[in-house]
């Protein structure tokens, strides 16, 4: 199950680290990477942790600012902390969506079994698919979880 949301890039040459990502939909969001590329990585671990704990913990699931109307000065992540000064350059600096799979996330360590009815027709086709029909009930809960936020 994929989840997208956006995040704001900003690159810093004085840094260490030169990437800092925010989510301005989840509050104190943050990490970092050395490039785009480990920025992206990182970003999309740091999404994938933070959303399966909300799932995990049945908490409702932000929603997706649009990414159009975001704008690395106006969601500056600090413009509210005096003690903070958020420097970056404008022209490495960027927006884009950032995906997960939370597959990957979620806690499938604990399995619990459950005992299920379907029509015949629905098991016959889920065989002749090669289902797997624990995966797909995960997936379709999953799924409906994440569309009550929306």
């Amino acid at each position: 199950m994929l989840v997208s949301y956006p995040a704001l890039f900003y690159y810093d040459n004085s840094e260490n680290v030169k990437y800092f990502v925010n989510f301005p939909d989840f509050k104190n969001s943050a990490t970092q990477g050395n490039d785009i590329s480990d920025a992206m990585l990182m970003a999309a671990d740091w999404l994938g942790l933070v959303v399966a704990d909300m799932i995990e913990d049945n908490k409702d699931l932000p929603k997706p600012s649009d990414i159009n109307r975001l704008s690395l000065k106006n969601n500056n992540p600090f413009a509210d902390d005096p003690d903070m000064d958020l420097n970056y350059d404008p022209s490495k600096s960027f927006i884009s969506m950032v995906t997960t799979d939370l597959t990957n996330y979620l806690d499938s360590g604990q399995p619990i079994k459950k005992t299920l009815t379907i029509p015949k027709w629905a098991d016959k086709v889920g065989r002749e698919l090669n289902l797997n029909f624990s995966q797909t009930l995960t997936d379709a809960i999953t799924e409906k979880h994440l569309s009550r936020n929306k």
